[in-house]
């Protein structure tokens, strides 16, 4: 159970809270009941809820917001500026895309041929589909007749348009949870939604507070009542075949929603002459079960992602569309989704919505079910339906973070797995076959970019020689602030550096290198042990291959997952030589006090609070790439490793024999970097940039064939903690702008995984419009 506590909004020399919605369960559990102590704090209050039950809950208060209604009176059509808290450059920073194409529209499921024993069996096929793969769908025959529906929509326009003053009759009061204003406000700093809510505890009947039910319009009670009770047999049904669909007992879900919990938000949002940079409803996922929206009037506005991209949803007349809760995905074992979504503002139109979220019993502890978790693999840890809640509904909205973090780690590394790369040939045995003045390079090997930009060679002298950091002058008080500058240099305006009097013993070193020379050099039968499985990045292999018609590199490679050491598939791990395995073990360990130590004085060089970077990258999350370049007596013509930059935190370059081939972009040219006897060189990834807000810079690289002598190296990747929502870090961002879009680590690593190397693009799209 969350013990945290927020500050609340002062004014006049009082503390005014402005309320969470929090909804079904945590309604009935404090009853309302949140006390107030000293005006600052809540604290825990022993309650009674109305079945008498004891119950202890602790829950911030906020800080009031205003009024939308009022706000939006006041600003639109007017020369008037949009309050600065409501500005949002994430509102328009992300691409949209219609539904208008067919393939793009969320699916559509028709209830009535869900009951007909002549269509059921495929329109069950249809909505496991969209449970699994959409986890929004419309409902179209849904059995809820148009006056219920028709009455409930007049009464929430009547209600929305009142005057202000008469609204208010049912604000949201000092510790109590339901009522009118606005929900997720959890400080006086943060940006706010451009919405109005009136929240509801509709089911059971005993839960209601009825002081938040208008009476006016006179019907308004009735209209919630009927659609509540109308509504019921729909989600149970669904409730039923959505376990059919997946083979499950339907009761394995019906136990669980029957007659539980039902709360009702509806939502209005006001237009807004500058509605690219607002937002109704922050992105988020819903914490229930199943969720029921109504579109009540005719304006759109909802956006689910997919793929990376916001889609904008158009609500079918008379529909109902619903969407997957966060208990929902963790009950089914990851079969069904939570997705994320938002409420985007028309620029002179208001929207009407209202959301019937469905919730499971108040004391149940969630966990994946039996039923869905029949191949033996949990997917998600356990968690009391009450803590859950109370983690949602005490914090911000923030996508589908607080649900990725529920994911067991083996889970996450088993989905960076499922990022794979089609087959090819063995480069090695085709360079025995193709390399001599009589033989012809295949054409897909043959790359007009690798000989047609400008090379500069590096001699490690002068002004462009890549930076040399010296850890032991890092570390010594008397140089550590000197050689502090030159890496915060180095990692600024080149992103590469080489790292001396590292502290990797040379026997650790030594062993490596010698059993990767020797294990490529092995006959292909020997190595193909280890190939990579479909769909899998790890073992013995190629990287990036996603067509049959693009260009390739001429390497091969072994990938394996390092740490932490249970995310190992030891099937990928070479037994020979004998001390393969132990030589990478040593290796990673011995390295992993260089990263941090790096992460920690690049912090401290930009001025920024080392526990800033090394709270992300604390826990050990590495992999290594042994990259095989064999060489070609037409060098010129090919690419050992396409122009990439890395998607991660650090990586540390290990050249394994004397030939050197790793080239950087600088300047628009390409450097030749010398790697000097015993360094280790250190680049940034993507992620470290984008968390820096581009202090340090992710720079393009690529490798270069030598003509008769094969080049061999080891990249070991320090990757950040895999739930982790990408952004530039609040440290970094001192004078106030920030330079890069917030996205998941999951969905970056699957961008990056699931398409070719392409320079710095990627990276390059995820920056904010100056």
């Amino acid at each position: 159970m969350c013990k945290g506590c927020r500050p609340g909004f002062r004014k006049d020399g009082r503390w005014f809270p402005v309320q969470n919605n929090v909804g079904d369960v945590l309604e009935i559990l404090t009853n309302g009941k949140l006390q107030v102590q000293d005006g600052e704090r809540i604290r825990n209050k022993r309650t009674t809820t109305r079945r008498g039950c004891s119950k202890s809950l602790g829950i911030p208060i906020n800080g009031r917001s205003k009024n939308l209604w009022v706000l939006a009176e006041t600003y639109n059509g007017s020369n008037e500026k949009i309050p600065e808290r409501y500005i949002r450059t994430d509102a328009s920073s992300e691409e949209d895309i219609s539904d208008c194409r067919s393939t793009m529209a969320i699916p559509i499921i028709d209830l009535k041929k869900l009951l007909d024993p002549q269509s059921s069996e495929e329109e069950c096929a249809n909505l496991g589909s969209a449970c699994e793969c959409w986890g929004f769908f419309q409902v179209i025959n849904h059995g809820v007749s148009d006056e219920v529906i028709g009455n409930l929509k007049n009464d929430i326009i009547e209600f929305f348009r009142q005057p202000f003053d008469s609204k208010k009759a049912y604000s949201q009061q000092p510790n109590s949870l339901e009522g009118y204003g606005q929900a997720f406000v959890m400080s006086e700093e943060q940006k706010l939604d451009w919405g109005d809510m009136l929240y509801l505890q509709v089911h059971p009947s005993e839960s209601r507070n009825l002081m938040f039910w208008p009476t006016h319009p006179a019907s308004f009670r009735q209209s919630i009542d009927a659609y509540s009770s109308e509504t019921t047999s729909l989600s149970l049904c669904l409730f039923e075949f959505m376990a059919k669909s997946v083979g499950a007992e339907p009761e394995s879900l019906l136990g669980i929603f029957k007659d539980q919990h039902r709360g009702m938000r509806m939502n209005y949002y006001p237009p807004c002459p500058k509605s690219d940079k607002v937002i109704g409803l922050s992105p988020h996922t819903d914490a229930g079960g199943l969720t029921l929206l109504l579109q009540v009037n005719d304006t759109q506005g909802l956006q689910i992602k997919k793929d990376g991209k916001w889609l904008n949803v158009n609500a079918l007349n008379g529909a109902i569309i619903v969407n997957i809760g966060d208990m929902l995905e963790i009950l089914s074992n990851g079969k069904f989704r939570s997705v994320e979504h938002r409420a985007v503002i028309h620029p002179n139109k208001e929207r009407i919505s209202a959301a019937l979220f469905h919730s499971p019993g108040e004391n149940l502890m969630i966990s994946p079910l039996p039923e869905f978790v029949k191949d033996g693999k949990l997917r998600y840890r356990s968690v009391s339906h009450r803590d859950w809640l109370t983690q949602y509904f005490t914090s911000q909205l923030d996508g589908r973070n607080r649900l990725e973090s529920l994911k067991l780690e083996q889970e996450i590394m088993a989905e960076a797995r499922t990022i794979g790369s089609l087959p090819v040939p063995n480069v090695q045995e085709l360079a025995g076959t193709c390399n001599g003045p009589d033989k012809q390079i295949p054409e897909r090997y043959i790359r007009p970019e690798a000989s047609s930009e400008e090379v500069i060679i590096n001699n490690n002298h002068g002004n462009m020689s890549i930076p040399i950091i010296d850890l032991a002058k890092l570390l010594s008080p008397q140089s550590s602030e000197e050689e502090c500058v030159k890496l915060r240099s180095a990692c600024q305006y080149w992103g590469f550096f080489q790292v001396i009097n590292h502290g990797v013993s040379d026997e650790v070193i030594e062993n490596l290198r010698k059993n990767l020379v020797e294990f490529f050099s092995q006959p292909l039968d020997a190595k193909k042990k280890y190939s990579q499985m479909p769909n899998n990045l790890e073992g013995y292999g190629q990287g990036f291959v996603v067509s049959d018609n693009q260009k390739l590199d001429w390497a091969d490679m072994l990938y394996l997952q390092v740490q932490p050491s249970d995310s190992r598939d030891l099937r990928f791990w070479p037994t020979y030589p004998a001390s393969f395995r132990h030589s990478i073990e040593a290796y990673s360990s011995e390295t992993e006090n260089i990263a941090l130590c790096l992460l920690q004085f690049m912090a401290k060089a930009v001025g920024v609070e080392p526990k800033s970077l090394l709270s992300i990258f604390e826990e050990p999350i590495k992999g290594m790439r042994m990259n095989y370049y064999p060489p070609c007596w037409q060098a010129d013509k090919v690419l050992g490793l396409s122009p990439h930059t890395d998607p991660g935190g650090l990586t540390l370059l290990l050249q394994v024999n004397d030939v050197q081939g790793l080239q950087i972009k600088k300047d628009g040219k390409w450097f030749s970097v010398n790697t000097l006897n015993g360094a280790l060189i250190v680049n940034i990834g993507d992620t470290l940039e984008i968390l820096s807000n581009g202090k340090f810079r992710s720079v393009e690289h690529r490798a270069v064939i030598n003509p008769s002598r094969e080049r061999i190296s080891a990249a070991l990747f320090h990757y950040p903690c895999q739930n982790l929502v990408i952004s530039p870090l609040p440290d970094f961002v001192k004078d106030g702008k920030v330079n890069y879009k917030t996205i998941t680590y999951q969905d970056l690593l699957t961008e990056y995984f699931t398409a070719e190397l392409d320079g710095r693009n990627r990276l390059e799209k995820m920056k904010l419009e100056p």
